[in-house]
């Protein structure tokens, strides 16, 4: 069977290799796939084979391309730890994760301290949280405008805030 793989990448960029591969180093491909297949899925999934020319037809996808450039460095080093230090990683993650949500949740309790209520989710929304102006104004029905004219005064009440506190710090 002959083979087509496209490059889209480097130097080979848009070349199409064709090669002469025999049937049964074809076998030898849809067995190590399915293979890989059945063992990434949970117990109770169902995998069938494929056929060649339906994995074939899968790594000449851009997405496959983009993916196994940036994976193929990655397989080689994954057999080198071992399940236990994979679960001290997965530890170190979450005590990330947890240490990231405490910062978080610190920073929006001293904004709630400081300002009334509706401001401080304002403030939270946008620049905390991410969330557009016109995405906040649909949140909570009013319109954009009026959104930034209240971010607008925030901005001076946090300035005002934060330059007393910068003086009453100089006399301490």
């Amino acid at each position: 069977m002959k083979v087509t793989i496209k490059y889209d990448q480097g130097v080979k960029k848009e070349e199409i290799v064709t090669l002469e591969v025999s049937e049964k180093e074809l076998e030898k491909m849809v067995e190590l796939d399915y293979q890989q297949r059945l063992a990434s899925t949970s117990s109770g999934e169902m995998v069938l084979k494929r056929t060649p020319e339906e994995i074939i037809e899968e790594w000449n996808r851009q997405e496959y391309n983009d993916w196994r450039r940036h994976h193929r460095y990655l397989e080689r080093y994954a057999t080198i730890f071992e399940k236990e230090e994979q679960s001290e990683i997965a530890d170190n993650i979450q005590e990330k994760e947890r240490k990231k949500q405490e910062d978080y949740d610190d920073i929006c309790q001293k904004i709630r301290q400081i300002l009334k209520s509706e401001q401080a989710d304002m403030i939270i929304a946008i620049y905390i949280d991410g969330m557009s102006v016109k995405g906040y104004a649909r949140k909570i029905n009013d319109r954009p405008n009026n959104v930034t004219q209240r971010l607008k005064r925030v901005k001076r009440v946090l300035n005002t805030i934060l330059s007393e506190s910068k003086e009453h710090s100089k006399y301490k």
